[in-house]
C-alpha cells in the first residue's frame, strides 16, 4: 500500500488512494481529521499549510513573487520601469528551492514524517520509543525531486551554453530540467540506473539530515503517528494488525505502578499545578494506561513497556515549567503468574474484610 505523506508548519498529511488523513497540533493537543481525497479536501490542505506559514516565510515569498510579476504588470499597463523582473523560471527555483529554508517546525514535522515511513512494524502511540529511533531519512522523499531538478538544471545549462548565451542557456536548462524531473525520477526504480540513483539518494540523504529535516520532539511523532494511523484505519487497517502477535497469541502483561514525582524548589509547600500538568501528561497515554490519582501519589496500570515511556514523560513534566530538579519515587508491581487489575487488589481486601466481619 503506497501512502505519501506531507509536512507542514504545523502537522503532517498522510494521502492515501481514496483518503487523506491530518493530525496536527492546536492548544498542546493533537487534533485529527480523515477526509476523502477530493477537491475540496485538497482546498482545505492548502488553506492549512498557508495559514501555518510564519510570517518572515510568507513575507520572503511575497517578496520574491513581487520581483517577478509586479515589473512585468507595469510594463503591461503602458507604465516604463527600469527593470523587467526575475524571469518566469525562477518561480521553478522557488517552488524547488524552499526545501532548503524550511521553518524549525517544518523540519522536525518532516522528520517525525520520515521516522514513520522508515518503522518497519506497526505504527501505532505505545511504539512510540521504537519508532523514535527508526531512521530520519526516506527513500522516497520529495526532497529526491529537488536534487534531480539542480543537477538537471546545471547539466543542461552547460550543454546549451555550448550554442547559445548563458541566459538563454540557463533559460532552456530550468524549463527542460522541469519537464525531465518525472521522467528521470521515474528512471531510478530500473537496476540499468543504478549509478544515477545512488548519486541521488546520496545528495537527498545528506540534504535531508543537514537541511530538510531535524529530530522531532515528542509532539511531533505524535502527531505523525496519529495522522498515519487514522489514515490506515480506514484505508488499511490490516497494517494496524501486528502479525506478531497473531502467531504467537500470548496474553498482555498488565503491571502496576506507584509513582510520585516531587519537584524541588518550586519556592513554595504547593505543588499541585505540577500534579495538574502531571495528569495532563498521562492524559495522552488514556488509550494505553488506566491512571488514578491519590492524596500522596499517582497509580498507572498498562504494559510494563508503555509504563516506563510513561514514566519518563512525567518526570520531565516539571523541568518543562522551569523546575531545575526533580526526584521521583517509583514502585512496580508486574505478577506473571496471573492478570491482575488495580481495582482487582482493592475488591480483593475487601471481600476479606467482608468476610472477617
Amino acid at each position: 500500500m503506497k501512502v505519501k505523506g506531507l509536512s507542514y508548519q504545523n502537522g503532517v498529511f498522510f494521502i492515501g488512494k481514496q483518503y487523506v488523513a491530518c493530525a496536527y497540533s492546536e492548544d498542546g493537543k493533537v487534533v485529527d481529521w480523515v477526509k476523502p481525497l477530493n477537491g475540496h479536501t485538497l482546498l482545505q490542505m492548502i488553506r492549512q499549510v498557508l495559514m501555518s506559514m510564519p510570517g518572515w516565510f510568507t513575507g520572503l515569498s511575497a517578496v520574491y513573487m513581487l520581483m517577478i510579476f509586479l515589473p512585468k504588470i507595469l510594463m503591461a499597463v503602458g507604465l516604463q520601469v527600469p527593470w523587467t523582473g526575475l524571469p518566469y523560471y525562477f518561480i521553478f527555483y522557488f517552488l524547488f528551492g524552499t526545501h532548503f529554508f524550511f521553518p524549525e517546525q517544518l523540519r522536525k514535522y518532516h522528520g517525525a514524517e520520515h521516522k514513520v515511513f522508515s518503522e518497519r512494524g506497526v505504527i501505532k502511540r505505545s511504539r512510540m520509543y521504537r519508532i523514535k529511533k527508526a531512521a530520519i531519512t526516506n527513500r522516497y522523499c520529495s526532497t529526491n525531486y529537488v536534487v534531480i531538478y539542480f543537477s538537471l538544471v546545471i547539466l543542461l545549462t552547460s550543454v546549451f551554453s555550448r550554442f547559445a548565451t548563458t541566459g538563454a542557456a540557463l533559460e532552456w536548462g530550468s524549463y527542460g530540467a522541469v519537464l525531465l524531473v518525472p521522467i528521470v525520477h521515474a528512471l531510478l526504480e530500473f537496476r540499468f540506473f543504478k549509478v544515477m540513483r545512488r548519486y541521488v539518494l546520496f545528495v537527498s540523504y545528506f540534504l535531508q539530515e543537514k537541511v530538510t529535516t531535524t529530530t522531532p520532539d515528542r509532539v511531533h511523532l505524535l502527531t505523525a503517528i496519529q495522522s498515519y494511523h487514522a489514515l490506515a484505519e480506514v484505508e488499511f487497517p490490516e497494517k494496524l494488525v501486528d502479525r506478531r502477535h497473531q502467531k504467537k497469541k500470548e496474553a498482555k502483561h498488565m503491571a502496576i505502578v506507584d509513582v510520585t514525582v516531587i519537584p524541588v524548589g518550586t519556592g513554595g509547600p504547593s505543588v499541585s499545578t505540577y500534579v495538574a500538568e502531571i495528569q495532563q501528561v498521562l492524559e495522552n497515554y488514556g488509550d494505553k494506561i488506566s491512571f488514578k490519582l491519590t492524596p500522596m501519589s499517582t497509580i498507572i496500570e498498562g504494559e510494563l513497556p508503555v509504563l516506563f515511556e510513561v514514566i519518563q514523560a512525567i518526570h520531565e513534566a516539571p523541568f518543562k515549567s522551569g523546575i531545575k530538579r526533580v526526584t521521583t519515587n517509583i514502585r512496580i508491581d508486574d505478577r506473571r503468574d496471573k492478570s491482575v487489575q488495580m481495582d482487582d487488589k482493592v475488591e480483593a481486601v475487601t471481600r476479606k474484610l467482608n468476610q472477617a466481619k
